[in-house]
């Protein structure tokens, strides 16, 4: 066999794949269904062979290895001489492997976990990687579990490595040994520790017979110590029978997905008579001149300003409306006053009364993104519609949260995480899925005025940004954020618009972090009184909940000064490098941190039990902890706007509120 060979195989089915656990030395993969076209009624359960354009032999050229289009290869030498199959007992996919995987396909996890163990087998390789594309950014990307605790994903430019050259060829490769291989992309072994010897890596096509992304064998095990022709027959055969067995996981799952969205349906129409926007409120909105935005406050532009303090629920609609105007959008894109009014009203009772991921919430979200988006730095740096995209997934960023987070969705088996959890970051997945169907309404369509291509690409923005509110997602992405930023923005650059989306995302999710600690403390009460009520749930679900989620546990000021130092303060110094207008709330959150590590150590002296909440709302406590960080007197703390109040939340039949607890 010649060192590298090329060869195709019949297209294959194939789905998105993220890793479930480390076996020996082989990745698991979850594979899903990545944009799956609509083709005829349903999935086939056959297996699907189409015509290649490329016999399914390898390309040679006496003995030497061939590179498609490249430049001659050098002379062989013996190590280089094609290689006889090898001499063992034959393996084949037999109909029984193809049983056993069908067995498993009422369970996506059990499904690929029988797959992988199957081609481990037949393939005898020590490890499998699926690289797919992310036709977005233009990279190949394997999500991996390794030794490295911090390593989750691998990307690659769709040029580099044996992949990129699979990927872009269309053809596959069988390489003996790649570091005779002028394509191998040695970064990824220097990422994971890994050592490639020998690798067979085939393309990946969907049932449409478009490219989706490439599979990877290495370090075959054996006497042989590469991959055959045999090989290359079975994985052949293998993929069709695992391509049909996952398509009849998809159709039971639809079935499943279906039953779901109708429970879900349900759920909502219980929930939609306070939904329901009147006409009359419309009119009323709409006929309102739309007000300055200093109007509301005189400190209304400015980073360090609360603006839940200006008013009530209409309030923030009112001035939601403002931001639209000044921000130029309404007459950029001609949206429509009534539409404005009814998809903003819409917005602001979409969100449920929960103590912390409310309306006002929202409001105070999209309220440091309306300042981001009046820097110089961002204007520069997004496009109009990223821009446009920003403000609205600000403002529907946690539409319809249940005041619960991921974690318990997947472990009460919720319909919502029925319905996201093999995508993850179920919420967030689920708060664009209600800011689309919102969008979709005639009377809320506020990007009507778009074109097609334009309407899509916000929406892919929007999910982008709202995906990326997921604090494990964002975290996944802090070292390519801060690479970014060191390289310094290109504008021309896809990659650097979706990290700085990404960024200013957070940064506005997490800007109630940056005020002054009188409003910071308050707006802490509110979050904590939310994750002990999740607390109190598990309780009542026999789960010990984690500490910052358990009343009996938690000690806030710790809590807050852990994620002040690992998650918000490195955001906000790396958006004070990205957007230099924002430093002084780099400045700012600095300041809180040092109140917070004051309060720690005011209460720890003190030697009292200072576990729930009650402290935080301690006038005295707090005066001494200004004194100390500050060495001025505070004088009259400001008028406390009490932080559990129903202010920016819409109102409920008491039966329908969640119960708080301090």
């Amino acid at each position: 066999m010649d060192e590298i060979r090329h060869f195709s195989c019949p297209n294959l089915v194939s789905y998105e794949a993220r890793p479930l656990q480390k076996e020996a030395s082989m990745s698991l993969v979850e594979l899903r269904r990545n944009s799956l076209p609509q083709v005829g009624t349903g999935l086939s359960t056959e297996p699907v062979f189409r015509k290649s354009s490329h016999p399914a032999q390898f390309l040679h050229n006496n003995n030497n290895a061939c590179y498609e289009n490249e430049p001659p290869p050098r002379k062989a030498s013996k190590d280089d001489l094609a290689v006889p199959s090898e001499r063992l007992q034959p393996r084949t996919c037999t109909p029984q492997i193809f049983h056993r995987l069908l067995a498993q396909s009422e369970d996506m996890n059990n499904l690929v976990h029988s797959i992988t163990q199957e081609a481990k087998s037949l393939l005898n390789a020590e490890t499998c990687s699926l690289f797919l594309i992310d036709s977005e950014r233009k990279e190949l990307v394997a999500e991996i579990f390794d030794q490295s605790d911090n390593l989750t994903e691998v990307r690659l430019p769709m040029d580099k490595g044996i992949v990129g050259r699979v990927a872009s060829t269309g053809v596959a490769m069988n390489v003996k040994n790649v570091a005779r291989c002028p394509f191998f992309y040695r970064t990824v072994d220097e990422m994971t520790g890994f050592h490639t010897r020998n690798v067979l890596c085939v393309p990946i096509r969907d049932n449409s017979g478009a490219f989706v992304g490439v599979a990877e064998l290495c370090n075959k095990i054996g006497k042989s110590n590469f991959f055959t022709r045999q090989d290359e027959a079975i994985a052949r055969t293998f993929a069709v029978y695992a391509a049909t067995s996952i398509s009849h996981c998809l159709l039971y799952r639809k079935v499943q997905e279906a039953q779901r969205r109708s429970h879900m349906a349900a759920e909502l129409l219980v929930q939609g008579s306070q939904l329901l926007v009147s006409s009359e409120e419309v009119k009323h909105l709409t006929e309102q001149s739309i007000l300055p935005a200093l109007s509301f406050h005189p400190k209304f532009d400015q980073f360090y300003f609360t603006p839940r303090i200006i008013g009530d629920s209409e309030t923030y609609v009112r001035a939601s409306q403002s931001m639209f105007q000044e921000l130029g959008f309404i007459q950029r894109y001609n949206i429509r006053r009534d539409r404005l009014a009814h998809f903003l009203l819409r917005i602001s009772r979409g969100y449920r009364d929960v103590p912390y991921h409310n309306w006002s919430h929202a409001f105070s979200v999209a309220h440091f993104c309306y300042l981001l988006l009046r820097t110089s730095s961002v204007v520069n740096s997004l496009s109009e519609l990223e821009q446009l995209a920003l403000l609205i997934a600000c403002l529907c960023h946690d539409i319809d949260h249940r005041g619960t987070n991921n974690t318990f969705q997947i472990k009460s088996r919720t319909p919502l995480a029925q319905l996201y959890s093999s995508e993850g970051s179920v919420l967030e997945r689920h708060h664009y899925a209600q800011t689309v169907s919102i969008l979709g309404m005639d009377d809320c369509n506020i990007l009507d005025q778009l074109s097609k291509e334009q309407y899509q690409r916000v929406l892919s923005h929007i999910r982008d940004i709202i995906l990326a509110t997921d604090i494990a997602a964002h975290l996944n992405k802090v070292d390519r954020i801060r690479r970014m930023i060191d390289n310094g923005f290109n504008v021309s650059k896809q990659e650097d618009h979706y990290l700085l989306l990404c960024l200013l995302m957070t940064a506005s999710d997490l800007s109630d972090q940056s005020k002054e600690f009188h409003y910071s403390k308050q707006i802490a009460e509110s979050v904590y009184c939310e994750f002990f009520s999740q607390g109190d749930l598990e309780k009542q679900m026999g789960e010990p909940p984690v500490e910052m989620m358990d009343r009996d546990r938690a000690f806030v000021p710790q809590l807050q000064i852990d994620f002040l130092d690992n998650v918000a303060m490195p955001v906000y110094q790396m958006l004070s490098y990205a957007v230099p207008e924002t430093v002084d709330t780099y400045t700012g959150i600095q300041a809180t941190r040092k109140h917070w590590g004051s309060l720690h150590e005011v209460l720890r002296e003190r030697n009292e039990p200072v576990l729930g909440l009650e402290f935080l709302r301690d006038g005295g406590l707090e005066r001494e902890v200004v004194r100390r960080v500050t060495g001025k007197d505070p004088g009259p703390l400001l008028e406390d706007s009490e932080p559990n109040s129903s202010r920016g939340r819409r109102s409920a039949p008491t039966s329908a509120r969640t119960t708080r607890r301090s």
